[in-house]
């Protein structure tokens, strides 16, 4: 018999798992760190911008020359000279003058404002004549605003994204400490399971969840070692399980987890290690396990492809989220039934949806048909207390591959 908890304290047990895993660090080159996790606060080496340097187009200026300049009464300055992108602005500033400048460019000390190109004219004779006045920094980055000298950047724990290494870019950093990524071993169990590459005989199915699950776990920032499918076969599934729980952080095995003749997950474990859950109140997904072999998480999924993709999304990744110190929270949109749903009362389920406009329609599946995923834009969870959700409820639903990067 299974001895089952709710989803919430399997997800519990899991982040208790998590949180005991330590992972060391590493520094990885910065075109390689987008989807790594930041391992130490990041502090700017210097400012940024370093110099004063101009948003736009125009002449760079003393701003109180400017005061009093309109259309009708253009304010005369001496143009003494010419700011060239990428090189610093020997020359100095001074009243009644200004030199033409470039976005980009640095504005010459003793200069405090650019006033926009639009706004000016060329009289011929040497000089720029000023319709508009500016103020003080107006059309200016000063120095240090976009980053000061000693300032955090990015604290630990940063999941790094294209931003933050615009970021880092701008800081000059060329390396960036990083979390070792988890390490998972995904193994698939069952005499009636093949690779994909064969053609199933009379009672044989393809492997799925192998490449299911090292896809998902890969896009939680996982790195993933198969070990391919394993026959129900206690001195083989037990070597395989044993070597894969010493090469890695932790182990998903799918198939073997109910409580059947070919259940050897359980027993496995908890020879070997120590076994903490078996049975989850949620459907699909009841016969799931959690355990530990040695410093390794191993977590026993169905073998049902949908069930142990929803398993996965949710309590293997309340491990991975303990692991890393991070929420990869799903994108999430409010959408109303289309039909009444019957459900099973003391146990949690998980139900795949079309979405339409602000519809859900439910989408329903044989068990161990894979296309009822990709035939779903997403998925909403009844509660167990839940008898069923009446036509034109509004639930909340979880998208499908949206808000992991």
């Amino acid at each position: 018999m299974l001895n089952v908890i709710t989803l919430a304290e399997a997800e519990a047990v899991a982040r208790s798992l998590g949180e005991r895993t330590k992972l060391n660090t590493t520094e990885v080159p910065l075109s390689g760190a987008c989807g790594r996790i930041l391992a130490e606060p990041l502090r700017n080496k210097e400012n940024v911008p370093a110099f004063r340097r101009s948003t736009i187009d125009g002449y760079a200026l003393f701003a109180p020359d400017s005061y009093g300049a309109s259309e009708s009464s253009p304010v005369p300055l001496l143009i003494t000279g010419e700011v060239l992108m990428g090189q610093a602005a020997e020359m100095k500033g001074k009243k009644g003058a200004c030199v033409r400048i470039p976005t980009g460019g640095m504005l010459p000390e003793g200069y405090n404002a650019v006033i926009p190109v639009e706004y000016t004219e060329e009289d011929g004779f040497g000089n720029c004549l000023l319709s508009k006045s500016v103020s003080p920094l107006e059309n200016v980055t000063n120095v240090g605003d976009d980053v000061k000298e000693g300032e955090t950047i990015l604290p630990a724990g940063t999941l790094l994204a294209p931003l933050h290494i615009g970021v880092l870019a701008a800081a000059g950093f060329a390396e960036v400490p990083v979390i070792k990524k988890l390490k998972v071993g995904v193994i698939s169990t069952g005499n009636e399971i093949v690779g994909v590459e064969q053609n199933p005989l009379p009672g044989q199915v393809r492997d799925v969840n192998t490449h299911l699950l090292s896809a998902l776990c890969e896009q939680m920032h996982c790195e993933v070692t198969s070990y391919g499918v394993i026959a129900d076969e206690k001195t083989v599934f037990t070597d395989t399980l044993l070597r894969a729980a010493n090469e890695n952080d932790a182990v998903l095995l799918s198939g073997g987890s109910s409580a059947g003749t070919m259940d050897l997950t359980a027993e496995t474990i908890d020879a070997a290690g120590d076994l903490f859950v078996h049975g989850v109140a949620v459907k699909p997904g009841k016969p799931t396990l959690i355990g530990r072999v040695g410093n390794s998480a191993v977590f026993g999924l169905p073998g049902h492809p949908a069930a142990a993709y929803f398993i996965t999304l949710s309590v293997v990744k309340a491990f991975i989220e303990a692991v890393y110190g991070i929420d990869m929270p799903e994108k999430t949109v409010t959408a109303r039934l289309t039909e009444h749903v019957s459900s099973n009362h003391g146990r949690e389920e998980f139900l795949c949806v079309s979405l339409k406009n602000s519809d859900a329609t439910p989408v329903y599946g044989k068990s161990g048909v894979i296309s009822q995923l990709t035939r779903s834009d997403g998925y909403l969870l009844i509660s167990r207390n839940s008898e069923g959700l009446a036509a034109g409820t509004a639930v909340t639903v979880r998208l499908f591959g949206e808000g992991i990067i």
